[in-house]
């Protein structure tokens, strides 16, 4: 219920639970899942129009995006955030992550919704793109390594000194239109 013309959040409470990331148990990174009271479905375009290289799925419906250090991902009625130190950081991040959600639906009259369905890129699509020298000026042992970190958003393609020089501008283009 609206009271005194003020737009209600979309989300009023959630509650918080914490794991080991499944393909590393035992891992000192923990990962969260916020539940909340709220179906995220009517959210989730206007999130994608506001975050930068989202993969989205309205059919399903999820958003997945990263930024710093955490990848997040939005489902039903849960968002997943990875990459958390403890439970009073995972706390932090929970309540930043809970306000951004509510402040883009209170301001989705401004924003025009991006319904765009985007899925990330396999590897070899990506790996095809790359130098494939295995140069290591990327920091990384191999350009598989540095496509894998590239799709996970833990890279961008700047970080291949290679992909910059005269001549690579179709690959980079190629990868930009991969939404990298």
């Amino acid at each position: 219920m609206k009271e005194s013309g003020e737009e209600m959040a979309l989300i009023n409470h959630y509650e918080l639970e914490m794991f080991s990331p499944p393909c590393d148990p035992g891992s000192p990174i923990w990962v969260a899942r916020v539940k909340t009271d709220a179906d995220l479905g009517p959210v989730m375009p206007y999130v994608n129009a506001e975050v930068k290289n989202g993969f989205y799925d309205p059919k399903t419906p999820t958003l997945v995006w990263r930024e710093g250090a955490h990848k997040y991902a939005l489902r039903e009625n849960t968002v997943s955030i990875n990459n958390l130190k403890d439970r009073a950081h995972a706390e932090r991040i929970a309540k930043k992550a809970v306000e951004r959600l509510n402040d883009i639906w209170e301001r989705r009259e401004g924003i025009t919704p991006d319904h765009t369905t985007r899925v990330p890129p396999k590897l070899l699509d990506v790996l095809r793109y790359l130098p494939r020298t295995n140069c290591g000026e990327c920091g990384l042992p191999s350009c598989m390594a540095f496509a894998a970190q590239l799709i996970e958003g833990e890279r961008c393609v700047e970080d291949c000194p290679p992909l910059l020089e005269a001549g690579m501008e179709e690959k980079l283009g190629k990868l930009r239109e991969l939404g990298l």
